[in-house]
């Protein structure tokens, strides 16, 4: 009897530890202009991991930024400055980076998530950007900033990817575990909020002017 015991607690927890490999992440996927998708801790919203691809405008070429997280120092580096988010039960952390090409090349990108009353998400990113490219005039440093605006859903991420970041400590190599910081968001009223709020105050005022009679 005890063995038995001993066999089916053995396989609870085996089944247990592998379900919170996979329900200890969320994955959130970006579309529109953006493609690619941020995985983040269910726990504390901080980020994980990001893959992401985003196209610049204006570029002599069709350029686009792939994230790519490499070592500190090294060229191409994408450096995660800074997370916040704007909900307390859970929801997609927005976040700035910054990318190093070395020299004079760089880019600041700023991802903003925000929901609307229906519960979906959108982003709105803007960006920042100092490249080299061929010109008339030879290779030259050419300043680009622009701003996109699309979609973000929750989706699920694979067992095997949850069970790998496991085994790096919960973190993709070099993305910093940050807890993000919480923004109020400003929440414009509903109408029917804005004539409780009409009424009330025509109530207090027609008691001002009852006092003063």
């Amino acid at each position: 009897m005890t063995i038995m015991f001993k066999k089916v607690l053995a396989l609870a927890c085996t089944a247990l530890f592998s379900l919170n490999a996979s329900a200890g992440y969320i994955q959130y996927n970006f579309t529109g202009p953006i493609s690619g998708y941020v995985v983040q801790h269910d726990d504390d919203q901080s980020i994980a991991d990001y893959r992401l691809t985003v196209p610049i405008a204006g570029t002599p070429t069709a350029y686009t930024f792939g994230f790519n997280v490499q070592p500190l120092g090294a060229e191409g580096v994408d450096t995660i400055t800074s997370e916040w988010t704007y909900f307390r039960d859970g929801g997609p952390t927005s976040f700035a980076v910054f990318d190093n090409f070395g020299s004079d090349r760089y880019a600041n990108f700023r991802f903003d998530i925000t929901r609307a009353a229906n519960g979906t998400y959108s982003y709105s990113t803007q960006y920042s950007a100092s490249l080299l490219f061929h010109t008339g005039n030879g290779l030259q440093f050419l300043p680009f900033s622009g701003s996109l605006t699309g979609t973000v859903s929750a989706g699920t991420i694979a067992p095997s990817y949850a069970s790998a970041l496991d085994s790096l400590g919960g973190y993709a190599e070099f993305v910093p575990h940050r807890v993000p910081t919480y923004i109020a968001a400003a929440e414009v009223p509903e109408p029917a909020s804005l004539a409780l709020l009409a009424l009330g105050g025509l109530g207090a005022a027609a008691a001002a002017r009852r006092k003063r009679a």
